[in-house]
């Protein structure tokens, strides 16, 4: 008995782990190894991810004590095992920077990622995400994937919640979003490339751990890996895929490319032929111009056409890729509903509560209705989810399956026995294991295939390159010689000849620019002959030209004196309009003085009307006069200096006057010249209401500012302006009284430009509104 169990002890360890003496010093001094892990990694109902499961395979058949230690975000994890903290990390996809720091394992699961956004998103492709704002976890495989990315990359410690709430437009990762997320997003594509394989990497600080793994890993069974391969995910990956489009420079070559390249190389001999033969130098400009488009537009239509080409091909090539990840996926969903019938079947069998008849669509048991993806098996069989050539093979399985159904009733009607329906079964298996080599090794050949042409194709685009810059040189060189070295000539020529040198005469080529330079030489010396018969007439024509402007300047010295009496005949008018005020008043003082009534009182305001006349003579003489002296004045003074002039005259017109100083405002300019602007609308207010007959007779005097602005304003409550004149009344000679002459506005509104403000007017509630405004300085 000893001895049968001391061979059993050798036979077991025969088949064990040997572990060498380093790899066993290394498990002694680090009994516990701890891996790198993410919390967020999707979990089946035992609590454990892909990864998980994976590592206690390792323990189990290397004998290990390997322990995850979770970590929030990816990066932390990355940079604990990068630096030793950790020994290693799980789900580690490939990339050279990353093989600095870690050793590989062959992959154990391969993994998609997902551009995922809010389902009212117009995020449909990559194209869509220009200008957008994308969350991509620090240190993923995927930054090394982008190119010259054409939106914003950012890293969201809460990335589900923040493309909730709107703060960003999308995420890109491996991992779909968690349950209370899923329901507001939609998955719009699924990236599937070698960026997907996941391998687990071992910090380079330990290579004996690396050669540890390696031996346990080759000694975990298939079976058992396949076993964990299940999907952890609340959301399914859709059946159809969209691959990355990558747009790499390669191509398949064609005859088309064959052709394109013997005629680029033949212009290239021609025009080397033209260069050293000099033949170019005759030919016209407009057909050698002609000539170099036709070159450059063929050259640059064959580098395009490579280009698209290769376009074509990469997208090919990722499509390829594509309906081989699609359809293996499929296979696999079948081959798991195919299992779970077989679970459920037992459970049956043992008479146990089961949802054996909820595994079909409709509740009817047959191959057809069996579900996939929420889906029936039936559904798939399309050249939309499988190549043709796959399709009969799929087909096949079916009918395996309908076998298996009806073996399954005969078990369960005790008919036969349920070994000859296990073998059935795991045929079955074994025939879909054999559909998955074949997608597998069918698309890999057709990629190989692609992929060895397209070596040929970037030969060509780098010959049709090297032509393109070879005749480029060659007709710059052509260029210089035929049209700037011509041109550079003339331009010396010109230069010299300005400043008095002469130039020896040089002819160039029979063609445009050649022809050009000889009728240069002629006419210049036509132009030399003109000269001559110019100067003979220069004496001549000065004594013409001295007569002529005697001339003119008599005529403008007329047509001054005529603009001086227009303009006094304009001021003589102004100073009537402008008198006609005070003589009246004058006229009532003398009629008081033949009564005897406050004589001296009489005379004083006699006195103020008498200087007031002639203060007007001379403030319409300074309004004319450009010499005057300015100063500062103040809206008050000017104000009370108006209607102090005019004091008597609202008396007798019963005018109230209502002066509001909000801003007494000052600005340059003639203070008499500005009391005529306010006499002018005072007047023209008094016959408004005359005319009118207003009872309660009213004007406002308002002075205010703004931001910008310094304003005084006129009203009166007369009722305003005709909205059909309103427009007109600053015009010279525009008037609506009988006996009116229209200048008093004009008159106005000139004082108003000359002191840098504007005049304008507009109707208010009561009446008429004159405003004059100016801008403050500064």
């Amino acid at each position: 008995m000893k001895k049968f169990l001391t061979l059993l002890l050798l036979f077991i360890n025969l088949f064990a782990i040997h572990y060498t003496k380093k790899e066993q010093l290394f498990l002694k001094n680090h009994p516990v190894i701890y891996f790198s892990a993410m919390d967020y990694w999707p979990i089946d109902k035992t609590g454990n991810s892909i990864h998980t499961n994976f590592i206690k395979l390792l323990n189990k058949y290397g004998k290990l004590d390997i322990q995850p230690i979770y970590y929030k975000y990816w990066y932390e994890g990355f940079d604990a095992a990068a630096s030793g903290k950790t020994y290693g990390i799980m789900a580690l996809s490939y990339s050279k920077n990353r093989k600095k720091f870690f050793f590989y394992t062959p992959t154990y699961n391969y993994h998609p990622y997902y551009l995922i956004v809010r389902k009212n998103s117009n995020i449909k492709s990559f194209k869509d995400l220009k200008d957008k704002i994308v969350h991509i976890n620090k240190k993923s495989i995927i930054l090394e994937k982008l190119k010259n990315p054409n939106f914003k990359i950012v890293f969201s410690k809460h990335p589900y919640k923040d493309l909730a709430s709107g703060k960003i437009d999308a995420i890109l990762t491996f991992y779909m979003p968690p349950n209370n997320y899923v329901k507001k997003f939609i998955t719009r594509k699924v990236f599937i490339d070698k960026s997907g394989e996941e391998h687990i990497g071992i910090s380079k600080k330990y290579p004996e751990l690396y050669s540890i793994i390696m031996k346990a890993y080759k000694e975990i069974p298939y079976s058992e890996i396949e076993k964990i391969k299940e999907k952890y995910y609340f959301n399914p990956m859709p059946p159809i895929s969209i691959l990355t489009p990558t747009v790499t420079l390669k191509d398949l070559i064609k005859p088309l490319d064959i052709v394109l390249i013997i005629g680029s190389i033949s212009i290239l001999f021609f025009i080397i032929y033209l260069f050293i033969t000099k033949k170019y130098l005759n030919i016209k400009l407009k057909q050698f111009l002609i000539g170099i488009f036709f070159i450059e537009t063929m050259i640059l239509g064959l580098i395009i056409y490579e280009i698209i080409m290769f376009n074509y091909y990469s997208k090919k090539i990722l499509e390829i890729k594509s309906r081989s990840f699609n359809e293996l996926f499929l296979t696999d969903k079948i081959e798991e509903a195919i299992i779970n019938l077989d679970k459920e079947f037992y459970k049956k069998f043992n008479h146990k509560k089961n949802r054996y008849i909820m595994l079909f669509k409709n509740s009817q048991i047959n191959a057809n209705n069996l579900k996939v993806l929420q889906k029936t098996l039936n559904e798939y069989l399309t050249p939309k989810y499988f190549h043709p050539a796959t399709l009969s093979r799929i087909a096949k399985i079916k009918l395996l399956l309908n076998n298996l159904l009806q073996l399954q009733k005969a078990v369960l009607n005790h008919k036969i026995d349920i070994s000859l329906y296990k073998a059935n079964f795991y045929y079955t298996l074994e025939q879909l294991n054999i559909v998955k080599n074949y997608i597998k090794n069918e698309n890999d050949k057709e990629i190989y295939m692609i992929k060895e042409k397209i070596k040929y194709q970037f030969i060509l685009l780098i010959l049709a390159t090297t032509i393109f810059i070879l005749i480029n040189i060659l007709l710059f060189l052509i260029i210089k010689k035929k049209i700037y070295s011509p041109i550079n000539y003339l331009y010396n020529v010109i230069e010299k000849q300005k400043k008095g040198i002469q130039i020896e005469k040089k002819y160039f080529y029979n063609d445009e620019v050649g022809i050009t330079i000889k009728e240069f030489f002629n006419l210049q010396k036509q132009l030399n002959n003109t000269i001559k018969e110019l100067q003979e007439h220069k004496k001549n024509l000065e004594e013409k030209v001295k007569t002529e402007v005697e001339k003119r300047l008599h005529q403008e010295e007329l047509l001054l004196k005529k603009s001086r009496l227009e303009l006094m005949g304009e001021m003589i008018e102004a100073i009537a309009h402008q008198w006609k005020q005070p003589l009246s008043v004058i006229n009532y003082y003398i009629y008081l003085l033949k009564k005897e009534k406050n004589a001296s009182e009489i005379a004083k305001n006699l006195d103020t009307q008498i200087k007031h006349m002639t203060n007007t003579l001379n403030e319409f003489k300074d309004f004319y006069n450009i010499t005057k002296n300015k100063k500062i004045f103040c809206m008050n003074e000017v104000i009370e200096k108006a209607l102090n002039l005019v004091k008597d005259e609202l008396k007798i017109n019963k005018i109230k006057i209502n002066k509001i100083i909000e801003k007494n405002f000052c600005i340059e300019g003639n203070p008499n010249e500005f009391i005529h602007l306010i006499l002018i609308i005072l007047s023209n207010a008094k016959d408004i209401f005359n005319e009118r007959k207003i009872k309660n007779r009213l004007i406002n005097i308002k002075s205010y500012e703004d931001k910008n602005f310094y304003y005084l304003e006129i009203e009166d409550n007369a009722g305003g302006i005709d909205v059909n004149i309103i427009d007109k009344i600053f015009d010279l000679n525009f008037t609506t009284k009988k006996d009116g002459n229209g200048i008093g506005l004009y008159l106005a509104n000139q004082i108003a430009i000359k002191h840098t403000g504007i005049l304008y007017v507009k109707n208010s509630k009561n009446g008429a509104r004159f405003i004059f405004r100016i801008r403050k300085k500064g």
